[in-house]
């Protein structure tokens, strides 16, 4: 008898230790739990602030080198601002310029573009976009809204013949199309530098020719 009420014991004893052990171990896979929580939170927090600024009186677009507006001008709601991996502001007169620049560098900026009514900065993944023929500093003619019902305001009152929702992707297949025009126009522009070149060089050394051919006529006289 006494040797079974031993067993029970032992078996009771057992029955609580390993009930002690799978508590411990849920407990300390809670922890786990809310210590991921808490670093993921804290790497979110952690994330550079975006600071944006706006242009200088003398400010120039980073990509064409023309004015940039501030918003005070009658041009200043298409101004474009890229922030750099550094947290360095580059401006630009119109959206087009700042995604051109972006093949320049082969990097991504993070874009932003005015509000066209309120003027304040807005991402422009985000942003509305519309496409219109109201004149914009490079003729690009889009203008951002930070909501869909600002841009179909701005649609009614210009008309739907003017003025019609657009996309980013839209925008860069036109900067694209301009930027290898420009480079185009770049590259045949010093051809024709280095073409006038030698064509002075030809002319220099056919001036001299003569000259030459007279000393040795000279020279053959005196003999």
């Amino acid at each position: 008898m006494k040797g079974e009420k031993n067993m029970k014991k032992i078996l009771l004893l057992g029955i609580i230790l390993l009930l002690m052990i799978i508590t411990a171990a849920c407990v300390a896979q809670d922890d786990n739990i809310t210590t991921d929580k808490i670093e993921v939170e804290d790497s979110e927090s952690s994330e550079t602030t975006v600071v944006l600024s706006e242009p200088s009186e003398d400010a120039t677009c980073k990509y064409c080198k023309m004015d940039v507006y501030n918003k005070a001008h009658d041009m200043g709601m298409f101004s474009a601002q890229g922030i750099t991996e550094e947290g360095k502001s580059l401006f630009f007169d119109d959206v087009g310029c700042m995604l051109n620049q972006e093949r320049i560098d082969n990097s991504t900026l993070e874009k932003y573009v005015r509000d066209y009514h309120t003027l304040e900065w807005i991402k422009l993944d985000v942003a509305v976009v519309v496409k219109t023929e109201i004149k914009t500093p490079m003729n690009y003619g889009y203008a951002f809204f930070e909501d869909k019902e600002g841009g179909q305001a701005f649609i009614e009152e210009l008309g739907s013949e003017k003025a019609s929702f657009s996309s980013i992707s839209d925008i860069d297949k036109v900067a694209g199309h301009r930027h290898i025009k420009k480079i185009e126009k770049m590259q045949n522009l010093e051809s024709k530098e280095t073409h006038d070149m030698k064509s002075e060089d030809n002319t220099e050394m056919n001036e001299i020719k003569p000259e030459n051919k007279d000393k040795d006529e000279n020279s053959d006289s005196q003999r």
